[in-house]
């Protein structure tokens, strides 16, 4: 794998670094890598011996070029999963886009996927959670890290998924099933805070249907 120097290694926020601790080799696609920060890491920390990082825009097409000039890497000009093979990733990470656009990304081309997901989108997870029980990947890890936001950083694998066994499943795809069962302190934070914003709101329908389910969340949590 790629040598480790402290010198070398770029700092990722915590966001990435979260991303990157689930990434698994020997090849990680970075769908949307934009500045490439993450697959230098990867490389750079020998986490992965070969990175595959896509871009759409000619912009950070080049500055992915030049981020990872003289490493392992290949940067390709194109749409999503589109530019790659069958088989040739071992996992794949998306970063930094909402949650519905991931998934448009991830319907398109599902042939070519790899066995391993990382996604880490800037808003609600839900709509990943959903595709990911229709398309087959059992969600296998998920986290909260405080930032910007508050990211979710969801890993799916392909298989059958078990994380929804004995909870309500609306509520396990809104608010994340190993979250709630972890009792995630950013998960409570966020759910308190919503509670509040929804309060300050006029109980008009929609606010009365949102704040149902953040209150069964957090009774769940014992909160």
């Amino acid at each position: 794998m790629s040598g480790y120097t402290a010198e070398k290694a770029i700092v990722l926020e915590a966001r990435l670094l979260a991303v990157a601790a689930e990434v698994v080799g020997p090849v990680c696609a970075d769908i949307g890598t934009d500045h490439a920060r993450l697959p230098r890491y990867l490389l750079q920390t020998g986490r992965v011996e070969r990175a595959i990082a896509v871009e759409k825009s000619r912009g950070p097409f080049e500055n992915a070029r030049r981020a990872l000039l003289g490493l392992n890497a290949e940067v390709r000009f194109g749409d999503g999963f589109s530019v790659l093979r069958p088989g040739e990733a071992s996992s794949a990470s998306l970063c930094g886009m909402g949650a519905r656009r991931m998934v448009g990304i991830l319907s398109r081309h599902p042939e070519r996927l790899p066995q391993r997901l990382v996604l880490q989108p800037n808003d609600g997870a839900e709509p990943l959670r959903r595709w990911a029980l229709s398309a087959g990947y059992a969600l296998v890890r998920e986290q909260m890290v405080e930032g910007f936001w508050r990211y979710p950083v969801l890993t799916f694998e392909r298989g059958v998924c078990t994380a929804y066994a004995g909870l309500p499943l609306e509520l396990a795809l809104r608010f994340g099933p190993w979250l709630l069962r972890q009792g995630h302190p950013l998960l409570k934070t966020e759910l308190l805070a919503q509670r509040k914003r929804l309060r300050s709101l006029p109980p008009v329908e929609w606010v009365r249907f949102e704040l149902r389910w953040v209150e069964e969340a957090l009774a769940l949590l014992g909160e």
